[in-house]
C-alpha cells in the first residue's frame, strides 16, 4: 500500500493537535461577543460539562477564566487548559493577544465547522451562546481545530501595514465591530484616550499619515479638528472637476475662469500630497518586509514590484508555516472546486473561502506579470491556447495568480532565487521535497 505525501501531512497534523488537547486537559470553549462571551468547560476524554460562566472580552475576563479554570483542574484531576473559541471577525485577535500575555494554550474553530456541528448535534439550527460555546468545546475534544495562531513580530506590523494600505487606496467601507476590534488589537492606547471613538474612525486615522502613538498623543479636539479638515478637502476634491468644467464649458468672464484654475492648482496639490502619503506608506511597508529575513526576494520576478510582494507577503503571512505551495492558495481561497465522481472529473469556480485581499492582490500582481513577465505569460497563453477545455481570460489570470502564490512559498521555503526552468516545468515542488 503506498503511503502519499498528503497522508503523511494529515497524521503528521493529527499528532500535533494530539499533543495539544490530550486526555486531561480541560477545554473552555468561548463563545466570543463584543462585551462579555460565554465559556463552557468541558473534559476532552468525555466531554462532560463541568460548568459556564461570563466574563467580559478582553484580558481581565481571561483572568477570570483562568481562576475558574484552576478549581476545576484540581477538582477533577486534569493537568492543562485549552481555550477553545471561533474565528469570529477580529474578536477572536483580542482573545488570542491576551491568552499568549497570560501563556495559556488556545485553539481556533472554523465558523463552517460549527455550523454543521450544530445540524449534527441535535439535527436542527438553533443557536444559543451556551450551546455554541459547548459545541466549540466538543469539537476542540474531537481535534476538529485549526493550527492558527496570532502573529507575533515583524510580520503582525507588515500584516497591518498590508491591511492599512488596502484601506488607504481602496477606502472600502467595513463592519463597524470589525474595525473597532481591530483598533482594540492594534491600537489600544489610542482608544485608552479616546475611549468614545468608534471603529468607523479607522480608515479616517490611516488617511491623516501620522502613526497610532502620534494619533494617541493628539487631543480630542486637535483630532477632531484634522478629521473634518480632511473631510472637507475630500469633499472639495471631489467637487472641483465638476465645477472646472462647468465654467469651461459656459464662456464665462475671465476673473472666473481664473478662480477656477486656482481650484484646479489647490485639487491638484491635494493629490500630490496624497500620492506622497501613499508613497510613504509603501515604503514604511517594504521596509518592514526586509525585516523579516526575506528581503532577498525582491526584484526577483520580473514585473511583481516590492510593494505588491510586501502586500502579498504581509497578507499571507510566514508562509514558510505551511506545508505546500497549494496551501497559500487555499489560503487566498482561489483554489478550484472539484465535483468527481468515479471517471467524471469536474472543476468548477473557486471556494472564496480565503482572505479576499490576499485574492485581489494576487489577481492585481498577476494581471502585471502577464503583461511584463515571459513566463508567466507563455502559463497564460498556453492556458487559453489549449486544446482541451481551454479557459477564458478571467480563469487563466487567476491560475496564473496561484502559480504566482505556488512560487512566492517555493522561493521562501528552498531559499533559492527565481528560476526560469524550475518555474516552467514544474520542478519547484520536487526540490522542496528533496
Amino acid at each position: 500500500m503506498k503511503v502519499t505525501r498528503g497522508m503523511q501531512r494529515r497524521t503528521a497534523k493529527l499528532a500535533r493537535r494530539s499533543e495539544i488537547v490530550t486526555s486531561e486537559t480541560l477545554i473552555a470553549g468561548v463563545d466570543l461577543a463584543k462585551k462579555e462571551s460565554v465559556v463552557v468547560f468541558v473534559r476532552a476524554s468525555d466531554k462532560a460539562r463541568l460548568g459556564h460562566i461570563r466574563i467580559s472580552t478582553d484580558e481581565p475576563g481571561l483572568r477570570e477564566l483562568l481562576r475558574q479554570a484552576d478549581s476545576l483542574l484540581g477538582a477533577h484531576g486534569l493537568s492543562r487548559l485549552v481555550v477553545a473559541m471561533e474565528a469570529t471577525g477580529n474578536l477572536w485577535k483580542i482573545a488570542a493577544r491576551a491568552c499568549t500575555n497570560l501563556e495559556i494554550a488556545y485553539v481556533i474553530v472554523q465558523s463552517f465547522v460549527l455550523s454543521r456541528a450544530r445540524e449534527f448535534d441535535d439535527l436542527t439550527r438553533d443557536k444559543t451562546d451556551r450551546r455554541d460555546a459547548g459545541l466549540i468545546a466538543d469539537l476542540a475534544a474531537d481535534r476538529r481545530f485549526t493550527d492558527v495562531q496570532l502573529e507575533r513580530g515583524p510580520w503582525a506590523q507588515l500584516r497591518m501595514y498590508a491591511d492599512g494600505r488596502d484601506h488607504l487606496r481602496v477606502r472600502r467601507s467595513a463592519d463597524l465591530q470589525e474595525q473597532r476590534a481591530l483598533l482594540e488589537l492594534v491600537w489600544p492606547e489610542l482608544l485608552k484616550r479616546l475611549p468614545d471613538l468608534q471603529g468607523a474612525h479607522l480608515q479616517a486615522t490611516l488617511r491623516l499619515g501620522r502613526s497610532p502613538l502620534e494619533i494617541a498623543g493628539l487631543s480630542r479636539s486637535r483630532f477632531v479638528r484634522l478629521l473634518r479638515r480632511e473631510q472637507q478637502e475630500r469633499r472639495f476634491l471631489e467637487l472641483v472637476a465638476g465645477r472646472i468644467w462647468e465654467a469651461a464649458a459656459e464662456t464665462q468672464p475671465c476673473d472666473e475662469l481664473d478662480a477656477a484654475v486656482l481650484r484646479l492648482q489647490c485639487a491638484a496639490q491635494r493629490v500630490r500630497a496624497s500620492d506622497a502619503a501613499i508613497a510613504a506608506y509603501d515604503r514604511r511597508l517594504v521596509s518592514t518586509f526586509q525585516t523579516t529575513g526575506l528581503g532577498w526576494m525582491q526584484g526577483q520576478l520580473r514585473g511583481l514590484g516590492d510593494v505588491a510582494l510586501a502586500s502579498i507577503m504581509g497578507l499571507a503571512g510566514d508562509i514558510r508555516r505551511l506545508d505546500d505551495g497549494g496551501c497559500v492558495v487555499k489560503l487566498a481561497g482561489s483554489n478550484p472546486t472539484e465535483r468527481s465522481s468515479g471517471e467524471t472529473i469536474v472543476q468548477v469556480g473557486i471556494h472564496r473561502r480565503g482572505r479576499p485581499t490576499l485574492r485581489t492582490f494576487a489577481w492585481q500582481a498577476a494581471t502585471n506579470l502577464i503583461r511584463h513577465n515571459p513566463d508567466f505569460r507563455a502559463r497564460y497563453v498556453a492556458l487559453t491556447a489549449r486544446e482541451k477545455r481551454p479557459l477564458g481570460k478571467r480563469q487563466a489570470q487567476l491560475a496564473v495568480a496561484n502559480k504566482l502564490l505556488r512560487v512566492l512559498w517555493a522561493m521562501a521555503v528552498t531559499g533559492q532565487p527565481y528560476s526560469s526552468e524550475l518555474a516552467n516545468h514544474g520542478r519547484l515542488r520536487q526540490e522542496v521535497a528533496a
